[in-house]
């Protein structure tokens, strides 16, 4: 509501500023060992996917902020026991990624903190000053010292835990090519343009590929990796990142081109919850996601009286 009375349009209400929007494939590696081979991932073979690169905030703020980068990807073609009668639908897998970890923690500290945003929405001065009281302090800030580099360069994870057929998950994409790792070293400056970034992304698809490992991380140390606590990282000395796919979102396409970007924006649906039953999103923070969503999603249609749809072939995006 506080976005829309700025700009009159309303956008979701987290990640609103688009970056980039490009498709691409999701394949499967063959021959993956029995706790691997599960859900989405239990048979080799390739899907086709959508994906949006966006800023984390919920306001649009200039790109010379620093703050974390995030991915929404829709993967097609997926059979299976869905969790909601739009998967059954759409045949559609929806996947999250952020930073290494979701400073909300847990339901009770993301109540508290919406309600500082909230308070504070567009005065982030003010917003800081009130953090800097709480007992968890660093852990409010930490993602606001992420560096402000090419998002094609990141690592992104899901921050929360999921099932994963008989286990349960973290996910994370790694990128794999020699020039997206070269890219940690463009950074965002004092002298930057307000929307520096987009046109990063827009300049590297035109030319390039962006690839990454598609890999999850197994829990296997209750007492020290918590479904629950989304404010700490999975310990990797008994569970290490494993990789189980491999995302490729080509060159030649138009990352920032007006029909996609607006499509997404006020005609797609993305929610973790959208998904196979053997990807059932965990947790508090999880299961608060399922029902904001949707309410936010209703709240987009109404307001700009544009309908989301239920996409089923990434053909339907432009």
């Amino acid at each position: 509501m506080r976005i829309f009375g700025m700009h009159r349009h309303a956008f979701r209400a987290t990640h609103v500023k688009t970056q980039a929007v490009v498709k691409g494939s999701l394949a499967v590696n063959e021959n993956l060992p029995p706790h691997l081979a599960q859900g989405l991932f239990r048979n080799p073979g390739v899907y086709p996917v959508a994906a949006r690169y966006a800023n984390e905030p919920s306001f649009l703020q200039v790109d010379r902020t620093p703050g974390p980068c995030g991915m929404g990807m829709k993967v097609f073609g997926i059979e299976g026991k869905h969790m909601d009668p739009s998967g059954d639908r759409t045949g559609t897998q929806d996947v999250t990624f952020n930073a290494p970890m979701l400073e909300l923690t847990d339901l009770p500290t993301t109540l508290e903190i919406f309600k500082l945003r909230e308070r504070h929405f567009g005065d982030p001065s003010s917003l800081n000053k009130e953090l800097w009281w709480r007992k968890d302090h660093a852990i409010r800030v930490a993602l606001q010292l992420l560096p402000n580099v090419h998002p094609v360069s990141y690592t992104m994870y899901s921050q929360s835990a999921f099932r994963y057929g008989d286990y349960v998950a973290k996910y994370a994409l790694f990128p794999s090519t020699e020039l997206q790792h070269s890219l940690n070293s463009k950074k965002i400056t004092k002298d930057s343009s307000p929307s520096e970034i987009s046109g990063w992304m827009q300049e590297h698809f035109r030319e390039h590929s962006a690839e990454y490992d598609f890999k999850v991380q197994l829990l296997r140390e209750p007492d020290r990796q918590s479904a629950e606590d989304t404010s700490k990282p999975w310990t990797e000395t008994a569970s290490p990142y494993e990789t189980v796919g491999n995302v490729v979102f080509p060159a030649g396409q138009d990352a920032f081109d007006a029909a996609r970007r607006t499509f997404w924006e006020d005609r797609m649906e993305l929610n973790v919850w959208c998904g196979l039953e053997e990807h059932r999103p965990l947790g508090s923070v999880n299961r608060l996601r399922k029902e904001l969503y949707k309410v936010s999603q209703g709240y987009r249609a109404e307001v700009n009286a544009t309908p989301i749809l239920e996409v089923s072939d990434v053909n339907e995006i432009p």
